[in-house]
């Protein structure tokens, strides 16, 4: 029955240019439900909710927050748990702003002005100091339409597994990484924590950005045999587990998923 509805709908809804825009807006309505283009806050995220539902409630206490920005992500760290973060900002003049937001939690925070990458190295990041958000160690993203970095500057880049090893962390709980299309290079560079720490959660932002680096999230999600996958859905609807091998869950879109290690229970 579904089949013939939609063989149904097919025909006669794609016959114009104004029908074909009423398809747009219904496709965009759907994405928003199922978890994609939810960016203007972290409550229409669903990220807020991840950590009051999911972090807060648990005895958590390392969390990475990696690009870290101004801070907004690290503060909801240390508001919503108990957990102390180390938080990885690139951009010097970003890393001025992250230093002074976060200064009230001095005994519970190490900023590191450093890129995370795939090795510890020096690699170019290009910005624009208007969107420091949209700051990116890949400058093929640029060709997302909204992305305007027109400066670049040279910057020291860590591994994850680098930084673990030189500072002696044997246990992660949380890491969240927004790199704006670099979280292949990321998670390339932690292959020895996931395998040997085994942080409890991950969250990676997945966007348009990955499509112009040939990253899926399927290939991303290869190396984490150990790990189900959510994707969060906005205002605290909650989250819900995909199959990466599905087309459905490799949509270039904004949204954020959880990769959450195997005997780790949700509640």
């Amino acid at each position: 029955m579904w089949l013939f509805v939609r063989s149904l709908y097919a025909r006669f809804f794609s016959k114009n240019h104004f029908l074909i825009k009423i398809n747009n807006r219904i496709l965009d309505l759907a994405l928003s439900a199922l978890g994609y283009n939810n960016y203007r806050n972290e409550k229409e995220s669903g990220e807020l909710f991840f950590i009051q539902k999911y972090l807060s409630n648990k005895s958590i206490s390392l969390c990475f927050d990696i690009g870290a920005n101004v801070g907004n992500y690290s503060k909801l760290l240390l508001d919503n748990t108990k957990s102390n973060v180390i938080s990885f900002e690139p951009l010097p003049f970003v890393f001025k702003k992250l230093s002074v937001n976060l200064s009230n939690y001095s005994d519970r925070v190490v900023l590191v002005n450093s890129g995370v990458g795939e090795k510890s190295e020096t690699l170019p990041i290009y910005f624009n100091e208007n969107a420091s958000v949209h700051a990116s160690f890949s400058n093929e993203v640029k060709q997302v339409d909204y992305v305007s970095n027109t400066e670049s500057v040279m910057i020291n880049v860590v591994s994850i597994d680098d930084y673990c090893r030189d500072n002696n962390i044997s246990e992660i709980d949380f890491i969240k990484i927004d790199t704006e299309g670099f979280e292949k290079e990321v998670f390339d560079g932690a292959k020895e924590t996931f395998k040997i720490i085994q942080p409890k959660f991950i969250q990676i932002e997945f966007n348009w950005h990955q499509l112009f680096r040939g990253h899926s999230l399927n290939k991303i999600a290869e190396m984490m045999k150990n790990y189900r996958i959510y994707q969060l859905l906005p205002y605290g609807v909650g989250l819900v587990e995909r199959d990466v091998n599905k087309p459905e869950a490799n949509i270039y879109h904004y949204s954020n998923f959880v990769f959450i290690r195997d005997d780790i229970m949700l509640n």
